[in-house]
């Protein structure tokens, strides 16, 4: 029996090209979890970056500290487990809020929201009035009562939470033209 070299090809078609297993498996999904502690850093000669970034750590400082106190208050009134459950809150907070300042920080160009542009000038305007309510927090700790707090607390927590999420879509710039 001879074999016909015609009916296999000699010359294989290429490999595609290696990708992750997200990139395979979820294609066009984009991660929105990038951190950058750059974002974070005092170092630069433009003052608006400057002042943004004081209000990143001001706001992130003062959460920090309110959360500490509130940790150690529940280690004194509540015992441990209130201790355990407000340390790893208080950790994932932490790392929450850092990665929503330093994309609220970060961000560029302009958004669509809600039919109105949004653009740095209204994030660092956020930033700066986020800054100044969570120093109002720690002014007004102990008199706040434990509801209010709690209200304003979460509340601020969802506001920079729904600023981060805007700060992720694509920029009015890099988007294509639609007609309809």
């Amino acid at each position: 029996m001879a074999t016909n070299s015609q009916a296999f090809p000699q010359e294989l078609p290429p490999r595609p090209e290696q990708r992750s297993w997200k990139d395979r498996n979820c294609p066009g999904a984009r991660s929105c979890w990038n951190f950058n502690w750059e974002a974070y850093n005092l170092a630069t000669s433009d003052h608006i970056v400057l002042a943004r970034r004081i209000c990143m750590i001001a706001t992130l400082g003062v959460r920090t500290a309110l959360s500490v106190l509130g940790i150690i208050y529940s280690a004194y009134s509540h015992g441990i487990v209130g201790t355990i459950i407000g340390s790893i809150l208080a950790a994932v907070g932490f790392i929450f809020i850092a990665w929503c300042l330093a994309t609220i920080g970060e961000a560029k160009g302009t958004r669509k929201v809600f039919g109105m542009s949004v653009g740095r000038w209204q994030f660092d305007a956020f930033l700066f009035a986020s800054a100044l309510v969570h120093i109002g927090f720690l002014v007004g700790f102990t008199g706040m009562g434990s509801t209010g707090f709690l209200i304003s607390w979460y509340g601020m927590w969802i506001l920079i939470f729904a600023v981060a999420w805007i700060t992720t879509w694509t920029p009015e710039e890099q988007q294509p033209v639609s007609y309809v």
